[in-house]
């Protein structure tokens, strides 16, 4: 039996959508410790093929049968007689928080460990199992975690196995606290939906993208390096407006839903500077000081838009691990929960 635990992804944006054969995509995000992904697999000789149970248990289903057809092309080994895989937890998907991603990077890391190729890099992980296309934060983000800085790819590269560099890795501030907000009512895009937003958006403008770049290079980085919450969050909103206004004519406006421009604009009433949208959403996110500052937020919120059921609004922090890996028969990974 094999058991990975991987944090999830809130990602800031993508810098860059151009025809004009420069890099882009690119981006922003930071890895967080709840929710998390929870994935075991173990063989199953007496019960020949491949099963899943769970959440998104079909999905892993297409992420194994995805690697055991590498693993027979490339001539690395037969498969297992038999392979059960239970997805333990992970978040809703279609919520901006990179579960499909993390979900296929868990089991493709428990298929390799399974086959004794645990030398497989996370680039080759992510290919085999189609991750990574355009954002490489949470392929990198589930090795190593903390905040991360994607430095795009260049056109061409698109529907390669290539993974975006990483130009910037820097650990979290541990005592920095993160409020995510995921009404159960709204779901973001995803999929084929998601493939045809990128394919009819118009391209970002140069200046635009050069005012993103400088946010992230002059604005956030510095600012992690220097733990200044309220210019790292400052220029994280900042941010956040402007990649919402590039993907407004999809998603309907700056954020997914009339409902979450109207809680941001709550939280930045409360003081607190870093509030943003995860991908296409739902999910939103405020960054807090600490933890009692992050409490007073989540029951504000729930409060004041009447989100108290389970798991609608939570107070998390950053990962800076990445994920963790369990074998049979050893101690149990930290509880992430």
């Amino acid at each position: 039996m094999i058991e990975v635990h991987t944090p999830s992804r809130l990602h800031f944006g993508l810098l860059a959508l151009s025809r004009n054969g420069r890099r882009q995509f690119g981006g922003a995000g930071l890895m967080v410790r709840r929710p998390d992904v929870a994935v075991r697999v173990r063989r199953t000789p007496d019960n020949p093929g491949l099963t899943a149970t769970g959440r998104m248990a079909d999905r892993a289903l297409e992420f194994a049968t995805r690697f055991f057809d590498t693993a027979l092309e490339r001539g690395w080994t037969a498969p297992p007689r038999g392979v059960a895989i239970d997805v333990m937890r992970v978040p809703r998907p279609h919520t901006g928080l990179g579960s499909g991603t993390q979900l296929g990077m868990a089991i493709a890391k428990c298929l390799s460990l399974l086959i004794e190729r645990d030398g497989l890099t996370v680039a080759e992980l992510a290919a085999i199992v189609g991750r990574g296309r355009r954002s490489a934060i949470g392929a990198h983000g589930f090795a190593c975690g903390g905040f991360l800085v994607d430095g795009g790819k260049f056109p061409s590269d698109d529907n390669t196995p290539a993974l975006a560099p990483i130009v910037m890795r820097h650990p979290f501030p541990e005592e920095w606290r993160i409020v995510l907000i995921r009404p159960r009512a709204l779901e973001g895009i995803a999929g084929k939906r998601e493939a045809q937003a990128f394919a009819d958006m118009p391209a970002i403008p140069d200046e635009v993208t050069q005012r993103m770049s400088r946010l992230v290079l002059l604005g956030l980085a510095p600012a992690l390096v220097e733990r200044d919450i309220a210019a790292f969050g400052e220029s994280l909103f900042e941010l956040q407006r402007e990649v919402g206004s590039c993907f407004a004519g999809h998603q309907g406006g700056i954020y997914a839903d009339p409902q979450l421009d109207a809680i941001v604009n709550f939280i930045r009433g409360l003081g607190i500077h870093g509030v943003g949208q995860s991908s296409w959403g739902p999910t939103l996110y405020a960054i807090t000081p600490d933890e009692p500052s992050a409490d007073h937020v989540a029951t504000a919120v729930e409060e004041q838009f009447g989100l108290q059921s389970k798991g609608e609004v939570i107070v998390t922090t950053g990962d800076n691990d990445g994920c963790t890996v369990r074998r049979a028969g050893a101690p149990s990974p930290r509880d992430i929960n």
